[in-house]
C-alpha cells in the first residue's frame, strides 16, 4: 500500500486480535476527523497511536441482532459498518437502536435502513458501497 500511494500518504498499520478476520469495518472504522469506533471484542493493539494524536476511540454498544439471525460470512459486529455520507449524517441499520443513540449522542443524524437479511450474506452498508468521488483537501491527523 505504502508503495503504491507515494509519499503523499502515511499508512499505518494496525493489528487485532480477531481469530477470524473478514470484515475490517466491523472491527475498527473511523466515523470523522478524530472518531474512531473501536470493537471492544477485537481490541486493535495501536489504540495508543490514536489516543495520542488527540482522536476519540469508541467502543460501540453491543448489537441486538438476534441469535436466531442466519450470518454465513459476517458477524453480529455488522452494526457498526455504517455508511457515512458526511460529517453529520449515517446511514445506520434499523433495527439496531443502541448505535443509534450512539450516535446521535454524538450529533450524527441516523439515517435508518432495514437491511437485517441482506447481513446475511456477508456484508454492511460500508462493505457495500465505495468511493469514487471525494471532495475537500487531503488532511493528515496523526
Amino acid at each position: 500500500m505504502r508503495r503504491h500511494l507515494g509519499s503523499d500518504y502515511s499508512v499505518h498499520q494496525l493489528s487485532f486480535d480477531d481469530p477470524n478476520p473478514m470484515h475490517i469495518d466491523a472491527t475498527f472504522l473511523a466515523v470523522g476527523p478524530g472518531i474512531v469506533l473501536s470493537n471492544p471484542d477485537r481490541p486493535c493493539h495501536q489504540l495508543d497511536m490514536f489516543y495520542k494524536a488527540g482522536w476519540t476511540v469508541i467502543h460501540p454498544p453491543q448489537p441486538v441482532i438476534p441469535d436466531s439471525h442466519p450470518l454465513w460470512m459476517s458477524s453480529k459486529w455488522l452494526s457498526m459498518n455504517v455508511l457515512l455520507l458526511d460529517e453529520r449524517r449515517v446511514v445506520v441499520a434499523a433495527t439496531e437502536y443502541p448505535i443509534h443513540k450512539m450516535f446521535e449522542s454524538l450529533g450524527f443524524e441516523c439515517i435508518k435502513v432495514d437491511m437485517l437479511f441482506a447481513n446475511s450474506l456477508g456484508g454492511g452498508f460500508h462493505c457495500w458501497t465505495a468511493d469514487v468521488r471525494r471532495r475537500g483537501t487531503l488532511e493528515s491527523y496523526f
